[in-house]
C-alpha cells in the first residue's frame, strides 16, 4: 500500500514537472518567435524610412533645382521674346525678376540640403509666402493671378511647407501647359479644414492620361505630398475650359 501511494506521488511529481518543462519550453518558443517577429518588423521599419527619405529627397531637388530652374528658363524665354520685338524696358524688368529667381533658387536649394541634415524649419507666413509666389509667376509669365485668402487658424508649419510647394508646382505647370490667361489662387479656412485650390483658364488635360505618362513627377510629388498632410486632392480638368487642383488637409 505503501508502495502504491509513493508511485502515487512520483507520478504526480513527475507530471506536475513534465508540465511545468512543457510550459517553459512552450513559453521559449513564443519568445523566440516574437524576437523573430519583432526583428522582421524593425527591418520593414528600416526599409519603409529609407524609401521614405528617398522620396522625401526626390521631392526636395525637383521643388527646389527642378521648380527654380524652370521658373529661370520661362523668364528667359519672355526676355527672348521682348527682345525680338525690341521691348528692351520690358526685357531689362524680367532680367532683374530672373536674377532675383536664381537666388532664390541658390537659397531654396542650399535650404534643401540644410533640411537633409536638420528637420527645423523657419517661420513663414502662409498667406505672404504665397502672395509673393504669384507675384513672381505672373511678372514671369505675364498671366494675370487673383488672389482669395481667408485663414482663420494657425497653420503649421508642415502645412506651410507643403503647400507652398503644391502652389509652386500647380504654377509651374500652368506656365508650361496651360496656355492660361487667367489664374486664381484661393486659400480658406472653413471648419478647421485648410482648402487650397489653384484653377486657370488654359486648354486642361486628362488627369487619366497624363498620370499614366512618364516625366511627370510633379503631379506625383503633389499627390505624395497631399498623402503626408493627410489630406485629399480633387483634380478637375476639361479640354479648353481650364483646371482646377483642390487640395484640402487639417491645419496641424
Amino acid at each position: 500500500m505503501l508502495f502504491i501511494s509513493m508511485l502515487i506521488l512520483l507520478t504526480i511529481i513527475v507530471a506536475a514537472y513534465a508540465n511545468l518543462f512543457y510550459r517553459q519550453v512552450n513559453a521559449r518558443i513564443r519568445t523566440q518567435n516574437f524576437l523573430a517577429e519583432l526583428e522582421l518588423a524593425h527591418q520593414k521599419v528600416e526599409e519603409l524610412t529609407l524609401a521614405n527619405e528617398r522620396q522625401r529627397m526626390a521631392r526636395d531637388l525637383h521643388d527646389t533645382l527642378a521648380q527654380g530652374l524652370a521658373g529661370l528658363i520661362m523668364q528667359l524665354e519672355a526676355i527672348d521674346a521682348h527682345l525680338t520685338k525690341g521691348s528692351s524696358q520690358r526685357a531689362h524688368e524680367i532680367v532683374q525678376q530672373s536674377m532675383s529667381q536664381a537666388r532664390k533658387a541658390l537659397a531654396d536649394s542650399r535650404r534643401a540640403i540644410d533640411n537633409l541634415r536638420s528637420k527645423s524649419a523657419s517661420e513663414v507666413d502662409f498667406a505672404d509666402a504665397v502672395r509673393e509666389e504669384a507675384q513672381r509667376f505672373t511678372m514671369a509669365t505675364g498671366i494675370r493671378t487673383a488672389l482669395d485668402i481667408k485663414i482663420k487658424s494657425s497653420v503649421s508649419r508642415l502645412l506651410i511647407e507643403h503647400g507652398l510647394h503644391i502652389i509652386s508646382e500647380c504654377l509651374t505647370n500652368i506656365a508650361k501647359h496651360s496656355h492660361a490667361k487667367n489664374v486664381w489662387i484661393n486659400i480658406l479656412d472653413s471648419q478647421g479644414i485648410i482648402s487650397i485650390e489653384v484653377r486657370d483658364d488654359g486648354k486642361g488635360f486628362n488627369p487619366d492620361i497624363i498620370a499614366r505618362q512618364a516625366g511627370h513627377y510633379g503631379l506625383i510629388g503633389i499627390h505624395e505630398r497631399v498623402r503626408l498632410l493627410g489630406g485629399t486632392i480633387n483634380i478637375n480638368s476639361t479640354v479648353r475650359e481650364g483646371t482646377s487642383i483642390k487640395v484640402e488637409a487639417p491645419p496641424y
